[in-house]
């Protein structure tokens, strides 16, 4: 019997697991794919050898407890914190654009000299962002945010501070997007806040990016599991749950486990298919997914120096150089192409999302 058991062998069953056993509690984790990382893995394509990141992840310096967790099990060196604080756009319409924030002017001023330098924005744009200042200042320090953020969506919050809609496209959009993972009209105001505060009303480290400079799976499952396994836990694949009682759980292969704890680390849309004691049903079930696509293209020369850049008024966000990200030697490039909030793609043929990806790629980067 061992005195916690974790369902999920993602990044957060691994960062729980790893957090117990160094806190001398036997873990047993439980995965049901052959495979650990979840919705964070890594895979080698069979036709260019090259590694695959079933979703291209930007961390940042706000990220504290990732950064500890990864430097618990060893693998802080696998990620590449970027020395400057600068986020590159290119726009369907021809031009370029950046925010590029000094870090020596520390925070938030350097966001203010960021949003300054921007050419696609006008005066009045970035004179009215400072209510949106004004309004984060006064949060700052507050232990919890005001409870109305709750009944606000991203979009709501910003339109009632008065903020241009070019300005929420082109500086803020990106950011929901990317942090949320919804469009502005979904996404909570709460969580938007919370990600600003956080990025970039804290300290200039905060606001700095990150890169793994190898694939997911490299970057932390399998040291993450030898670290739970080194101190006397196990990690069990192709265990799929079908059951949680009070003393424990039933796979579907008939295996039980018992244990004085159960932490499930399951998206809610798995966890709701298990048999559960009535005390854990809830609203928590109506919780649904904001998909995620990525496309990963090959081209046969470079089109993009950038380690990434935002794509401004097109359906693909993000372009990730991966070639540059993972120091591939080579004449071509490797790119990975994110949609955030993608509803009206995830279910897309893939020789459409190729021809998407190709119009995209054609309008921001002519060469």
């Amino acid at each position: 019997m061992s005195d916690i058991l974790i369902l999920g062998g993602g990044f957060a069953g691994l960062a729980c697991g790893v957090t117990l056993a160094a806190c001398g509690r036997r873990v047993v984790l439980l995965e049901k794919k052959p495979h650990l990382g979840g919705r964070a893995y890594s895979f080698k394509d069979s036709e260019t050898g090259d590694v695959i990141d079933n979703g291209q992840h930007l961390f940042m310096g706000c990220y504290r407890r990732t950064r500890g967790f990864l430097g618990q099990i060893g693998t802080a060196d696998r990620l590449s914190l970027l020395k400057d604080i600068r986020v590159d756009f290119a726009d369907a319409a021809g031009g370029r654009d950046a925010l590029a924030c000094p870090s020596w002017l520390g925070s938030p001023l350097h966001l203010a000299a960021g949003v300054w330098g921007m050419r696609g924005l006008s005066w009045a744009d970035k004179w009215g962002l400072r209510r949106v200042d004004a309004s984060m200042r006064g949060m700052r320090g507050l232990p919890r945010l005001p409870a109305d953020l709750d009944r606000l969506t991203a979009r709501q919050w910003l339109d009632s501070l008065g903020q241009s809609r070019r300005v929420q496209e082109r500086l803020f959009d990106p950011i929901a997007l990317g942090a949320l993972n919804d469009a502005p009209e979904v996404a909570a105001a709460t969580g938007f806040v919370q990600v600003l505060r956080e990025a970039f009303y804290t300290d200039a480290e905060s606001a700095r990016l990150g890169l793994a400079n190898v694939g997911l799976s490299d970057l932390y499952t399998d040291a993450a599991r030898k670290f739970i396994e080194d101190r006397g836990g196990q990690v069990l694949l192709n265990k799929k749950v079908k059951a949680i009682d009070e003393g424990g759980i039933t796979c579907e292969d008939g295996a039980e486990f018992r244990a004085d704890f159960v932490v499930a680390t399951l998206p809610p849309w798995d966890l709701k298919k298990l048999e559960l004691p009535a005390a854990l049903r809830g609203t928590w079930e109506n919780l649904s997914a904001a998909p995620i696509v990525s496309i990963s293209l090959w081209l046969d020369r470079p089109v993009i120096a950038e380690r990434f850049i935002g794509l401004l008024g097109a359906d693909i966000q993000w372009a990730f150089n991966k070639s540059r990200i993972l120091s591939l030697a080579g004449g071509g490039q490797y790119l990975a192409l994110v949609i955030s909030g993608a509803h009206k793609h995830v279910g897309a043929d893939p020789k459409a999302l190729l021809e998407l990806a190709k119009r995209d790629l054609a309008r921001c980067f002519p060469e």
